[in-house]
């Protein structure tokens, strides 16, 4: 019996998001500072250059020193300070807008005492897999500096090429910066994802061999006639012991995974290819017709796959329904 190929279903879920950059910033602290920074809809990314600083995210507060890195991957608000407790002021009130086309900002705020230096990079990432990636995300993924080697494998030469392309812009600087950014946070998604996951947890259930088989073959193929029956032979189980181990792990029956992943690619395709009519939309997410893929869209996402469409093309994404994410 030949050995099954082993399920790649971060590479699977990495191939339906699309990551973009703004614009970076390299931020010089004098003590006191202190920032407070809201909810936003990006990723943030921290490179510690010089000094060190305080993170408070989620009632805690963490030092962070020099050369380590910060991906803050949910939007969530957070403040930086240079001393633990010291007062902070709303980020509006000392961000000026960045010049348009401009590859980086800097900035020069606080007081006279101990610098601290941060470069910065605020991430977009869009796509039927974002709400997954980011389920699987705490949220603060860092890795600190020092040690006997790097905490993410070509982490320095990454950093450094980014440090150049922003210092030194050239001739396509804010394209290749923006790949930079980029792998660097896909590396520490990857680094971050293959940590230890806690039993029973839908981290856990991208690294147990036989769940992530399926997983990777129905998020690879949404467009494909899946049943239980079929992604439990796809994972070499039984159907009743994949039906109840899906579900331990996942959250949800297979079934109903299944459902909701079909309507974020559908989603996307809707928001992203205005010219697919809908029966092309159905049936790259395995439908037959578009009766049944527009009574499953409604029921999922609350509105029909034309009024979804028209919503997103006429407004503000975060005020569409189904906007925040089908998978929490």
């Amino acid at each position: 019996m030949r050995d099954r190929p082993v399920a790649d279903v971060l590479g699977a879920l990495l191939r339906h998001v699309r990551i973009t950059t703004g614009v970076f910033g390299r931020i010089e602290l004098g003590a006191p500072w202190g920032a407070k920074l809201g909810p936003r809809d990006t990723v943030s990314l921290h490179h510690l250059l010089e000094g060190e600083m305080w993170l408070e995210l989620d009632g805690r507060e963490t030092r962070i020193g020099q050369g380590d890195v910060l991906i803050l991957p949910h939007g969530a608000p957070y403040a930086l300070r240079h001393q633990p407790g010291a007062p902070v002021e709303d980020e509006a009130s000392w961000q000026a807008p960045a010049t348009p086309g401009a590859l980086s900002m800097r900035r020069r705020h606080g007081g006279g005492g101990a610098r601290t230096v941060l470069l910065c990079a605020e991430l977009s990432m869009v796509g039927a897999a974002r709400a997954l990636l980011m389920r699987a995300l705490p949220t603060v993924v860092r890795f600190p500096a020092g040690g006997s080697g790097e905490p993410v494998a070509g982490l320095g030469r990454l950093l450094d090429l980014l440090r150049d392309e922003v210092r030194e812009p050239r001739r396509g600087s804010p394209l290749i910066a923006a790949r930079l950014a980029e792998l660097l946070l896909l590396q520490g998604i990857r680094e971050e994802l293959e940590r230890p996951a806690a039993a029973g947890s839908w981290r856990a259930a991208l690294t147990d061999e036989r769940i992530a088989r399926a997983l990777d073959a129905l998020y690879g193929a949404p467009e494909r006639p899946w049943s239980v029956v079929t992604l439990a032979r796809t994972a070499g189980m039984s159907r009743a012991a994949f039906a109840h181990r899906f579900r331990e792990l996942v959250g949800e029956s297979p079934f109903a995974h299944l459902t909701r992943w079909r309507m974020e690619v559908a989603k996307t395709m809707l928001r992203e290819r205005p010219g697919l009519t809908l029966g092309e939309v159905a049936s790259s997410v395995g439908y037959s017709g578009e009766f049944a893929f527009s009574a499953a869209f409604r029921r999922v996402v609350g509105l029909p796959p034309g009024g979804y469409r028209a919503a997103v093309s006429e407004g503000p994404r975060e005020d569409v329904p189904g906007e925040a994410g089908a998978f929490k």
